[in-house]
């Protein structure tokens, strides 16, 4: 082990003394007010509006290996890591270990140190393995809640509201690990899990109806399916079966609606307009990571333009926001004082958020840039093969959980609760392109502008390549906005393109290759494109005016190369970064209803229904 720095030494000690700054008022457990949901605010009792703001429990009641340097390639997920567990110890060895790392991972004082930051809630990611067995469902453990109710506890006794989140539901909402099993993906294809969610979250409810400590239930973390699918008709359906549940036993909590990975909340209508009462919006941003610039530029236009874009869709829904996972991470970007802009400006919105995560292990130690918690160990890490050590190593690990020395984000925790938070100058987004800089003639082209889209133009180089200018709100939907420059073509064709850029207009503003039935707003059709982050899709519409489906992937930045392809009534997305080795993204798909004769051509839109946006293509052949 290394000497502790100064600055360590002074932030353990911190911990230890359990430092709390003065303006961190603290309540006892029969002093929360329950909340509930008025127009686009969540309000306590009095009616006044109240702004929660805190952090993510990660890691604790369900297990992500990156949070404990444990490696994907040996245990991808806490299934995995449980079974190795299991099958060296046995069955019973295994659950002992596991109630220790429990009672090891988070301590009292590690909520009050939640609440020194200026916390007053806390967002709870839980297994519902910890509820029930997959080998006995609709049937809850002798000990189903013992894990809740200690949290619960410990999180009342620092003065601080609970947001249930059930991370991981059964079968499984998406391929990734954070549901506690990855490629378990099934609550999408088997309706006996949405039965199971919504039977679990009814006990829940039940259990914790007149808890006025517990600010809401955040009912499917992340339901990202595989990352591609339009997984929205069927989670729509889900959280129906869930919410009627619950409002069986408990009509007093405000129950969040998860927002899929694209598309928003605009699928669920408006709360009222549906009868549903005491429900708000859940989603979780991450403005320049997993794919976006990490940038000023980035932040000041999601601060700039997606948050009030995001404030009037509430507006329109009556419906209040929680964001329950965020960070800005970088701190070359502001560090803790961007995270402060973050939360002022949710907070003047009346949305809850809660950053992740708090604690972290890293095999270094001590403070690093960068970083995802607000706590972490403070000398380097001595852990053990789980693979091969002993069960006394794994025990006095787990055990030292409890007491390790942290180190402190200091700067964070000082950014959070200073009085006057230090102003990060963030640019603002130039205002929007109302008028197309060029309006050059086509040669051998249409262009229109569907569904009303503000009129576009075009700086056209050669019949191969130009630049198009393109408005529109979106092609998504049941119907479509956008600019598209065509061709008729009958019968099978390939046609591709090179995308050399696009502007970063918007995070959903989109440019690619499209086979449409005709130039109606809900028309059939595929379209195989690009956003601004170099992330690529393919999405159709199967039949006219109806809600289309989509498959995206991971790529690089542009330029990159793109082809459709048809034959008989079969469509076929690819890319290629050389364009020679070309690769698909998803699987054919089949429109019967496109006709033989359609338009063929570059779609823009620029998801701003104000402003157009650019799309420059180059190498555009018909075949």
């Amino acid at each position: 082990m290394q000497h502790l720095t100064r600055s360590v030494f002074i932030a353990a000690l911190a911990v230890l003394t359990s430092v709390i700054p003065a303006n961190a008022e603290k309540k006892t457990s029969n002093e929360f007010s329950q909340l509930s949901t008025s127009g686009t605010l969540i309000v306590n009792e009095a009616g006044e509006k109240v702004a929660l703001k805190g952090c993510n429990t990660g890691n604790w009641l369900l297990l992500e290996m990156w949070m404990l340097t444990i490696d994907h390639g040996q245990f991808p997920d806490q299934y995995q890591f449980e079974k190795n567990l299991e099958d060296r110890f046995g069955v019973g060895e295994k659950d002992r270990l596991m109630e220790l790392y429990r009672e090891s991972w988070l301590t009292p004082r590690d909520f009050e140190l939640i609440r020194s930051f200026g916390f007053n809630v806390i967002r709870l990611p839980f297994n519902y393995r910890l509820l029930e067995d997959d080998d006995k469902p609709f049937e809850l453990k002798a000990d189903a809640f013992k894990w809740l109710d200690r949290a619960i506890e410990m999180a009342e006794d620092a003065g601080l509201y609970v947001i249930l989140d059930m991370h991981g539901v059964p079968g499984g909402q998406s391929i990734d690990h954070p549901t506690g099993r990855v490629e378990q993906n099934h609550l999408w294809d088997d309706p006996i899990y949405g039965q199971r969610t919504a039977w679990l979250w009814k006990q829940i409810a039940h259990r914790y109806k007149d808890r006025a400590s517990i600010a809401g239930y955040d009912v499917i973390n992340e339901p990202y399916g595989d990352f591609g699918s339009d997984v929205r008709p069927k989670l729509r359906e889900v959280f129906v079966e869930v919410y009627e549940a619950i409002r069986t036993v408990d009509n007093n909590h405000i129950v969040f609606a998860p927002a899929p990975l694209w598309g928003g909340h605009g699928f669920y209508g408006g709360p009222a307009d549906q009868g549903w009462t005491n429900v708000g919006f859940t989603e979780h941003h991450y403005p320049g990571l997993f794919g976006s610039d990490p940038s000023l530029r980035t932040h000041g236009n999601f601060i700039y333009r997606t948050l009030p874009e995001k404030q009037a869709e509430l507006e329109a829904a009556q419906a209040p926001m929680f964001i329950g996972e965020w960070n800005p991470v970088f701190e070359n970007l502001g560090g803790g004082d961007l995270m402060r802009r973050y939360f002022d400006e949710y907070g003047k919105r009346g949305w809850a958020a809660t950053i992740w995560s708090y604690k972290i292990l890293h095999p270094e130690g001590g403070n690093i840039d960068d970083n995802w918690y607000m706590v972490s160990n403070a000398q380097p890490l001595s852990s053990p093969d789980f693979a091969t050590a002993s069960i006394e190593e794994i025990e006095a690990y787990f055990k030292w959980f409890a007491t390790m020395v942290y180190v402190i984000d200091e700067p964070m925790r000082e950014a959070l609760t200073r009085v006057q938070a230090v102003v990060i100058d963030l640019p603002l987004p130039p205002p929007p392109v109302t008028t197309p800089p060029h309006e050059d003639a086509l040669v051998g082209w249409s262009a229109d502008d569907i569904g009303g889209s503000l009129k576009g133009g075009q700086q056209v180089v050669s019949e191969n390549e130009m630049t198009i200018y393109g408005g529109g709100a979106d092609i998504w939907g049941s119907s479509d906005q956008f600019r598209l420059v065509w061709k008729e073509v009958e019968g099978d064709f390939v046609i591709t393109t090179t995308l050399k850029s696009m502007a970063d207009t918007h995070f959903y503003t989109k440019a690619g290759l499209m086979a449409r039935a005709d130039l109606s707003p809900g028309s059939v059709h595929a379209l195989v494109h690009a956003f601004p982050s170099g992330k690529l899709a393919f999405s159709w519409r199967e039949a006219a005016e109806k809600p289309m489906a989509e498959v995206g992937l991971e790529s690089d930045t542009l330029p990159v190369h793109l082809r459709l392809t048809r034959r008989g009534d079969t469509f076929t997305g690819e890319y290629s970064h050389d364009g020679a080795a070309w690769h698909q993204i998803g699987e054919v798909i089949e429109l019967k209803s496109i006709g033989d004769r359609c338009h063929v051509g570059l779609a823009v839109l620029s998801h701003e229904p104000d402003g157009l946006t650019e799309a420059h293509f180059k190498d555009i052949r018909i075949e």
